[in-house]
């Protein structure tokens, strides 16, 4: 009974009550939509769909000249005592990777970026995205949700 208690006490079981953010979330600019799903021990989030596309019809590249479909943006996310998932999250365009920590409080996704300490990054909401996306990435942008 102790060992559970103190169990419970280090982060276990209890942090079950904190909402994992799976799912689709719409980007804070409505220009992607990024889906968080499970990745081994831990979370992921991946880009599934893309509403900037270049003239020529052909998906978005990334700083390394690949498509940005489908390409990974959040990584190693893992549940902390503080309740919140900590991991990175990539800058497709540059490549730079930096500290994130990610939480939903209220149904809407909260993605803090920062280099160093916590609060000296940024907070992007994220609104559930409730729309279709297409195989190829393209997706309607009447999709999200709103209270």
């Amino acid at each position: 009974m102790l060992l559970a208690l103190l169990w419970t006490g280090l982060g276990g079981p209890a942090s079950a009550g904190t909402p994992a953010p799976l799912g689709q979330w719409l980007t804070e600019d409505r220009g992607g939509v990024i889906e968080v799903r499970p990745c081994g021990p831990v979370l992921c989030g991946v880009i599934v769909g893309l509403t900037d596309w270049p003239a020529n019809g052909d998906v978005k590249r990334d700083w390394r000249g690949l498509p940005q479909c489908h390409s990974v943006l959040l990584a190693g996310l893992a549940l902390q005592d503080d309740g919140r998932w900590h991991g990175t999250v990539t800058n497709p365009e540059n490549g730079r990777v930096y500290s994130a920590e990610v939480w939903v409080p209220d149904g809407t996704l909260r993605l803090r970026g920062y280099v160093g300490l916590p609060m000296l990054g940024s907070t992007q909401l994220w609104p559930p995205f409730r729309g279709r996306v297409q195989g190829d990435c393209h997706f309607a942008q009447g999709g999200v949700t709103t209270r």
